[in-house]
């Protein structure tokens, strides 16, 4: 929460206390949903119940893509929407909503179509929520998630049936799962039905949809037990749930992480930032002939702090992120560089002598800032995952503050 959310704007505080009151949240975790940023894919029927919980929740900024207009076979099922809006931008039209809903979150529209071109907008976000209704669309979210490290929450609905599940294809303990897992190629024909050829039940939106949204609320609390590795199938007409486990194939297994490896070990030369400080740099090496190193892992991490609290080694672990982020939850002996390889090249006095660990929410204004830092000579890595890996990893919602 901004300026008082601890209890200084009581207006505030009144609005999220009934989830600040549940057992386990409290305060620190209505302060991470206010510091996270989610885009949603799609403002439709899954769309407009996902928008509208996160928004009510307080998550600190919602994008939300959509290259649709509002059209009359919408209101059935898209509740965000009203009969003036007629052919207005679906994007534009959420977006007032959530403004006028909640003036705590900022929203960003984006009304065009996520494609190859424009589907970079996934490095402004810590999390991604799917509910478009377009397999390539689908898989485009999985493969440019599983490139930066997102976490996905996806879901699906047809008729009388819905769906929904959790993917992140760098998920800790071996749980990597992703779309692709559950669907290695699109559905034979007949399987590929819109909703305006055989049509759905409008309130299942609204079941599948706020599944969803709170799905996306544990996730950036790091509360409860996420749907990684299961899948939820919702039976409108028989009014039945059941669950379906998923797993990677072993033949999935071995090649993602051969492409994982590969990626972390040239992580600058793949920088997903325009401002990086390694100008006239080839095959990920900076002028001063130094790489980004290898990234750590949580678990290493831990390691290295521990043997520096011990007294055994000396490194400089770096949070790049914004200071209401570092306040809500940081990693304990960690120094902050505010916006550093983002949004400003300052950074604290570092010794030189002494490698960098970097982190950010999940890797890429880490990997702008390491790009920096190995410009100037420095040894330097990322922390793979950024903090809700650590958390994760940790088993706890948060860690320092």
């Amino acid at each position: 929460m901004r300026d008082g959310g601890h209890g200084g704007d009581p207006a505030e505080g009144e609005r999220y206390s009934r989830s600040v009151r549940l057992p386990g949240f409290g305060l620190g975790s209505q302060g991470r949903l206010a510091t996270s940023r989610v885009l949603v894919v799609g403002a439709g029927g899954l769309g407009a119940p996902v928008i509208q919980y996160l928004a009510a929740s307080g998550v600190g900024t919602l994008g939300i893509v959509d290259d649709d207009a509002v059209d009359l076979s919408n209101l059935q099922r898209q509740v965000l929407f009203r009969p003036d809006q007629l052919g207005f931008p679906k994007a534009r039209a959420a977006a007032d909503w959530v403004r006028a809903a909640n003036p705590d979150v900022t929203v960003v529209a984006h009304p065009f179509r996520l494609g190859e071109r424009t589907v970079d907008l996934l490095d402004d976000y810590d999390l991604v929520v799917d509910g478009s209704d377009s397999f390539d669309t689908c898989y485009l979210v999985a493969d440019a998630a599983a490139v930066r490290g997102l976490p996905v929450v996806w879901g699906s609905v047809n008729r009388w049936d819905g769906q929904f599940s959790v993917f992140w294809d760098d998920a800790p303990d071996g749980r990597a799962v992703d779309y692709r897992d559950l669907h290695p190629a699109p559905p034979a024909s007949g399987w590929d039905e819109s909703c305006a050829d055989v049509g759905v039940l409008g309130p299942l939106c609204g079941t599948v949809g706020t599944g969803m949204a709170s799905e996306a609320v544990k996730l950036l609390t790091g509360l409860g037990e996420p749907l990684l590795g299961r899948v939820v199938t919702v039976d409108a007409l028989g009014g039945t749930w059941r669950e379906s486990r998923l797993a990677r194939a072993p033949h999935r297994a071995e090649a993602r992480a051969t492409v994982n490896a590969a990626r972390r070990a040239s992580s600058s030369s793949e920088s997903e930032s325009s401002t990086s400080g390694a100008e006239g740099a080839t095959d990920g090496v900076t002028p001063t002939g130094r790489r980004v190193g290898p990234d750590v892992d949580a678990e290493r991490l831990a390691g290295l702090l521990e043997a520096r609290a011990a007294g055994d080694t000396a490194f400089t672990l770096l949070d790049v992120r914004e200071v209401d982020e570092h306040d809500f939850a940081h990693i304990p002996g960690d120094v902050l560089a505010a916006g550093y390889g983002t949004r400003t090249r300052q950074r604290p006095d570092l010794d030189p002598a002494q490698p960098v660990v970097v982190y950010c929410a999940r890797g890429p204004r880490a990997r702008a800032a390491a790009d920096l830092l190995a410009g100037d000579g420095f040894e330097v890595s990322v922390l793979h995952g950024g903090m809700l890996g650590w958390q994760l990893a940790q088993g706890a919602p948060a860690l320092g503050s």
